[in-house]
């Protein structure tokens, strides 16, 4: 049951095993990071790749492409526990950490990593700006029923992370002195 790769996926793949370090495929790069995230696609090489061809071509750094891709790896299934965003992060200039939109995204990848979920959607409202340049980080009311963003499911899954490795009478225990 294997999942069939975008063509623009291949595309991208074969670009970086021929020449990853050729500034000449900046903009295919660029756009592939805005095909993830109109396409919900998560890409870690591509976006590592990117981020070093922007080390050796700081001129052509596009600071809203960087912050999609941290965007991006927040929302990734396993955001909780990978290392991506510091990976990520160690690429990009110290200069441009410092911009605000970085900064803001630097705490709430703390929060998410943290399981800080209530400090993470409080501050995350307050920087809707930052936050809404992917869809994934569709912010929601409280009462949306309906609501599937990946951030919500992140939240979630972080909260019953550590609950899967205890046995279930050690769950049953805990739980009864609750009620």
């Amino acid at each position: 049951m294997g999942r069939e790769v975008p063509q623009q996926q291949q595309q991208q793949q074969v670009a970086l095993a021929v020449n990853p370090y050729n500034p000449d495929i900046l903009p295919d790069l660029e756009n592939y990071v805005n095909e993830q995230v109109s396409s919900q696609t998560y890409s870690l090489d591509t976006n590592l790749c990117l981020l070093r061809l922007y080390q050796f071509e700081p001129d052509r750094m596009s600071t809203q492409i960087v912050a999609r891709i941290l965007v991006k790896v927040c929302t990734d299934g396993n955001a909780l526990s990978s290392p991506d965003f510091s990976l990520c992060l160690f690429l990009i200039p110290e200069r441009v950490q410092m911009e605000e939109q970085f900064k803001t995204l630097i705490v709430l990848s703390q929060y998410l990593e943290t399981g800080r979920f209530s400090q993470f959607w409080d501050e995350a409202s307050k920087n809707r700006h930052i936050v809404e340049a992917v869809p994934e980080w569709r912010l929601v009311s409280e009462d949306d029923a309906g609501d599937t963003s990946n951030l919500r499911r992140l939240s979630y899954e972080g909260l019953c992370a550590p609950l899967r490795v205890v046995q279930k009478s050690a769950r049953r225990k805990f739980w009864l002195l609750f009620v």
